[in-house]
């Protein structure tokens, strides 16, 4: 399977990314999310003992957008007999290594600091929409919790998708103003 007819033009520098922020502002239509579920689909598959938790405002939210992009990204990769897909509880298991994909909302925020997973570590984060968080707090909070001894070749990532801001928002002063070796800014149209 070669991946850029899947993935489409412009999202070299996302898909190679392994610093642990890569921010993707872009507007409805610019494949951000439909990429961001090939990677983590992908990546799972690539790095054993690696983990992924994804994480929207409300977990209501996360059915009908995040999930749904991550069972299309499973088909479109002719992957589907290696996962087990569960909705309650809402998750996602690569059944040869038991790797999993954990779906959280900010509105339980202490399920979010104490997830643990039997093997391995969490060590890909998948916010959606983003802008939804109003407070950059609710987002340290997480990406405090994320640490671990990384496995061989793993990388920590934290992969931000949203639609475009109000320029006041802290997304971006904190990921788009000022230059930081561990953050990939990527705005795409």
């Amino acid at each position: 399977m070669y991946l850029p007819s899947i993935i489409g033009k412009g999202y070299k520098k996302f898909w190679n990314c392994k610093k642990r922020y890569l921010v993707v502002k872009g507007s409805r239509g610019s494949k951000k999310s439909k990429t961001t579920a090939l990677k983590l689909i992908y990546s799972l598959m690539k790095y054993p003992n690696t983990n992924a938790l994804v994480v929207r405002k409300t977990k209501e939210t996360l059915k009908d957008s995040c999930y749904a992009e991550l069972q299309w990204a499973i088909n479109r990769l002719q992957v589907e007999n290696n996962w087990k897909i569960t909705k309650s509880p809402m998750e996602m298991i690569y059944k040869p290594t038991g790797q999993k994909i954990l779906f959280r909302g900010l509105d339980s925020p202490l399920k979010l600091t104490s997830i643990t997973v039997e093997k391995g570590i969490i060590n890909f984060v998948w916010i959606e929409e983003a802008y939804e968080i109003m407070k950059e707090d609710d987002f340290n909070k997480i990406d405090m919790s994320i640490r671990g001894i990384l496995p061989d070749e793993a990388y920590y990532q934290f992969i931000i998708t949203f639609n475009p801001w109000n320029s006041k928002h802290w997304l971006k002063k904190r990921f788009f103003d000022n230059e930081d070796e561990d953050v990939e800014a990527i705005l795409h149209k």
